[in-house]
């Protein structure tokens, strides 16, 4: 889990994938999960991560689950908890183009 330094970073700039394809709730959910994935989140955690208050967060998840990009996966202390749904074809063309973008980044950094 990233600190609250990290946090108000990522409030203040987003990642490559949201400058490329613009920092919308839908974007930066997707981004989220494409920098976490394998891991499952509350949709409390996803907001405090992006900085988007709870009612955006709860309908752009809505929408991302009800079009299968993100899936429900085990329910902690009664909350439901969400993952990335890498079984759907658009999310394995998602993952591609975010690990090509992060690779090209690794290289203009060496």
């Amino acid at each position: 889990m990233r600190d609250d330094r990290s946090t108000q970073a990522m409030q203040k700039k987003w990642g490559t994938f949201c400058e490329i394809f613009g920092a919308t709730p839908r974007n930066r959910a997707l981004e989220f999960f494409l920098e976490m994935r394998g891991l499952d989140y509350t949709i409390g955690d996803i907001a405090k991560e992006t900085g988007m208050n709870r009612a955006t967060t709860y309908n752009t998840m809505e929408e991302l689950i009800r079009e299968e990009f993100i899936k429900p996966t085990r329910k902690v202390s009664g909350g439901q908890l969400y993952t990335l749904n890498l079984e759907k074809k658009e999310v394995k063309k998602l993952v591609e183009v975010f690990n090509k973008v992060l690779n090209k980044i690794v290289k203009n950094y060496k």
